[in-house]
């Protein structure tokens, strides 16, 4: 399992009511924070004659801003739901005047070629959208593209416009190959495609024609406008529950069919429509601040088998906001400031993973601690009950039944609470929300988009903890910057010394760790069977050896073997006899309880498994360093190896989150 701030592996409805914007909130007690909507609108096209006609390029602007209105006017009817998803606990950390601050946004994403992206981006700006723009080269390099002093002049004002421009390192001999990464880029960062486009192959890398087919297998809804037919909008859209297409180039009437504005309506609604299982996600909202954990078992149990010393953060945990910036702070301090990517995650990702991932520790220590405490004492309840065998008077074994009482009582409530509150539940997908968005912090300056799936991508539906997460992926805009050689290390080191090396050295004393507690425990289990044994053994031995027969016990009495029990009881001399058939009777029967608890124990937690599992990823993540520190990088290369290094942690959270999604808590019978 990967880290989180604490030591855990110790440690189809298309209604507006679906549609739920927040308002993103950071206070000093930590609080989690709902999503406001911010819409990316994504553009690729023809750039001139004559596959884009001027006499074409009015139409194709009147259309474009009938769909920009739509979208707009689509999402601010979203807004007036909000309050169906959000608890009124949740709602009470947001105040008119919080709300007002965070309206609904726009964003057009483009390359600000010549036609297409162009028409696209000043329609946007006149409809009130901001402009990212993704250039396939440094803009000195990229204005050669425009020998029309007019479309130069263009050019400049959109970029002097921009609220960022994300400068790619195409080389000038690869062009097609640049146009093709600046399209990828822009696919990563925007929810749905307007495609000017007349829907012929395409005749090189880096076409039009390869940026929708990529569009659609990503799941990326695609309005096509044929340059020659403006009007005849078509719409590649997969709903949710579809199943998106294996290969990019599917044949267009496969994909296409005809739309209008109400169809743009519709679409916007399934971006931003709530998950069907929406009990989660109000739950989550209502989450404040944990200061203190009094569930200290799973930390006792490390303790008792030698593996760690308890720490005071088992009990105390640690603010959560602060905590999380003090770990943030050398990511900080390597990757590149720039005016609109690095505030966002300063003040969106950086509060929201704090949350997720304080809320994730919690419930693990809670969820660990109750299974180690359910076992643990369910053990100790058949030990008193055993010691019962020892007391023969009513007067003193009634304390005995009573402290058994207690402790059966206490199992019961925990485990009633536990399941009431959904400790387990809680604890896989808080920590698999902060997973996700702790590896957005090194995907997003690269302009990727992040280990989530989009909505409509899943065929089962997306889950609440995938949505919210690309809904906070959709807050942060591209980097205001240039990828040169210095961008390029700076981003390596980040990944390797502030990622790689912490999750590689986490998952070496993790799998150690685990190891070596797996092993002792299960030692000390096979003691205990081998002593229950024993102790069979030797009362086997005594009894071959007539040191039981009642004669041994009473050489003067002439009690013999047909003596009643009364008769024993009554003429019994010397109750040290039965004192040692007593003890032996609670000695074979004490030990295997507490082997089969310590097994329990083992198995709920699979410690063996995890130990392996994480000694794999160390091994990878070592691999992918090596390379990342090795290999002359570019641009292209450094996306891809962080996109790997993303994948096998997420790997590693999948693998941890299959064996225990399948282990909620239970009862020790």
């Amino acid at each position: 399992m990967l880290k989180g701030t604490h030591d855990e592996a110790e440690g189809q409805a298309h209604t507006a009511s679906r549609c739920r914007p927040k308002a993103l909130i950071v206070s000093a007690d930590l609080i989690p924070a709902a999503p406001r909507i911010r819409l990316r609108i994504g553009v690729s096209g023809h750039r001139v004659p004559p596959k884009l006609p001027n006499e074409s390029v009015l139409p194709l602007r009147a259309v474009v801003d009938s769909i920009l209105a739509a979208i707009v006017e689509t999402t601010h009817a979203c807004e007036n739901d909000f309050d169906g998803v959000q608890s009124e606990s949740a709602k009470n950390n947001f105040n008119s005047e919080s709300n007002s601050r965070f309206k609904s946004e726009f964003a057009i994403v483009s390359a600000l070629a010549e036609g297409s992206d162009r028409i696209v981006a000043e329609a946007g700006l006149a409809a009130g959208y901001t402009l990212e723009a993704v250039l396939p080269f440094a803009r000195a390099e990229y204005a050669r593209d425009f020998a029309a002093p007019e479309s130069l002049a263009a050019f400049q004002q959109l970029l002097e416009t921009a609220a960022a421009v994300f400068e790619l390192d195409g080389a000038v001999d690869e062009r097609t190959r640049a146009y093709q990464a600046a399209g990828f880029v822009m696919l990563a960062n925007i929810d749905l495609l307007i495609a000017i486009w007349d829907g012929e192959d395409a005749a090189g890398e880096g076409g039009t024609a390869q940026t929708v087919s990529r569009a659609i297998t990503d799941g990326i809804p695609v309005i096509r406008l044929d340059p020659k037919a403006p009007r005849a909008m078509e719409i590649s859209w997969s709903q949710p529950g579809d199943l998106l297409p294996a290969h990019a180039y599917m044949q267009q009437p496969h994909t296409f069919r005809p739309a209008d504005e109400a169809t743009v309506g519709l679409v916007i609604q399934d971006i931003l429509s709530v998950p069907d299982e929406t009990e989660s996600l109000p739950i989550y909202l209502a989450e404040k601040e944990r200061h203190w954990n009094f569930c200290l078992w799973y930390p006792l149990l490390l303790f008792l088998f030698g593996v760690r010393l308890p720490r005071l953060t088992d009990l105390r945990l640690p603010p959560a906001l602060a905590d999380t910036q003090q770990q943030w702070q050398s990511y900080f301090d390597i990757v590149p400031k720039d005016r609109a990517q690095r505030p966002s995650i300063e003040t969106i990702l950086l509060p929201a993973y704090s949350a997720a991932d304080h809320l994730g520790v919690f419930y693990s220590l809670v969820y660990r601690g109750t299974y180690v405490f359910s076992f643990s004492f369910a053990a100790i309840a058949v030990m008193l009950a055993l010691f019962g065998v020892l007391l023969h008077e009513p007067d003193e074994k009634i304390y005995v039944v009573i402290v058994e009482f207690v402790i059966i009582c206490s199992i019961l409530i925990t485990w009633r609470v536990g399941i009431q509150h959904q400790w387990h539940r809680r604890w896989l997908e808080y920590r698999r929300l902060a997973e996700c968005l702790r590896h957005m912090r090194i995907l997003a300056p690269l302009g990727t988009e992040g280990p989530i799936n989009r909505p409509g991508v899943d065929v089962d539906g997306q889950d609440w903890v995938s949505w919210y997460a690309w809904s906070l992926r959709r807050l942060i805009p591209l980097p205001d910057s240039v990828v040169d050689h210095g961008y390029i290390d700076k981003i390596r080191k980040a990944v390797c010394t502030v990622e790689i090396a912490g999750q590689t050295d986490y998952h070496i004393t993790n799998a150690g760790r685990l190891a070596k507690l797996e092993t002792r425990m299960h030692i000390t289990g096979q003691v205990l069977f081998a002593l229950t044994g024993l102790l069979c053994f030797i009362f086997f031995g005594l009894y071959l050896a007539n040191y039981f027969h009642l004669a041994n016990f009473f050489p003067d009495s002439g009690i013999s073997h047909d003596d009643t029990a009364e008769c024993i009881l009554r003429r019994c001399q010397d109750p040290g006899r039965y004192f040692f058939l007593d003890l032996f009777t609670f000695l074979t029967a004490l030990l295997p309880t507490l082997g089969a608890a310590l097994g329990a124990i083992g198995a709920q937690g699979d410690f063996r498994t995890r130990s392996e599992q994480s000694e794999r990823t160390a091994t990878r993540l070592e691999a992918i360093n090596q390379a990342l520190t090795d290999e002359p990088l570019d641009f292209a290369r450094l996306a891809d190896r962080v996109q790997k290094t993303s994948d096998i942690m997420m790997a590693d959270l999948e693998e941890w989150q299959t064996v225990f999604r399948t282990r909620p808590l239970s009862l020790p019978a």
